[in-house]
């Protein structure tokens, strides 16, 4: 059975968005840990630092 243009681009659609909040969901695990390990202060030096070298 054919799919239908439109649940063709639905279905390569999924494994990206999967991918796209998989990849958000170990940012914010990261963040969330970096917190936890050095505190608020340090680890707000970090972001500050990294945001730094990327501009």
């Amino acid at each position: 059975m054919a799919l239908h243009p439109d649940q063709a681009d639905k279905q390569e659609r999924v494994p990206g968005r999967l991918l796209i909040a998989g990849a958000a969901l170990c940012f914010v695990a990261s963040g969330g840990l970096l917190w936890w390990r050095y505190g608020a202060s340090v680890f707000n030096d970090l972001v500050l630092a990294g945001l730094a070298l990327c501009f």
